[in-house]
């Protein structure tokens, strides 16, 4: 009951705090895609861009092309010795 009661009060605070702004995660949404659509148009180069070093790693990785890596014990990967 407590814990219903306590959710409910944060509830309220952050109406509150919102106000009027029903969109206000568009807004957020809207303002980190135009970051990211401008740090793409620079290529990525500054310090701004520096947090979106470990997605691009990612998604390169994801991106389909073909990995092989060699593993201690004399077998690769690709199952070649």
């Amino acid at each position: 009951m407590i814990v219903v009661a306590a959710s409910l009060a944060a509830i309220g605070l952050l109406q509150l705090g919102i106000g009027d702004n029903v969109l206000f995660g568009d807004d957020i949404q809207r303002g980190k895609t135009a970051e990211f659509e401008h740090c793409k148009e620079i290529d990525f180069l500054g310090e701004e861009c520096r947090k979106y070093d470990s997605r691009l790693t990612v998604d390169a990785v994801d991106s389909g092309q073909k990995i092989s890596v060699n593993l201690d014990d004399g077998v690769g990967a690709e199952g070649s010795p």
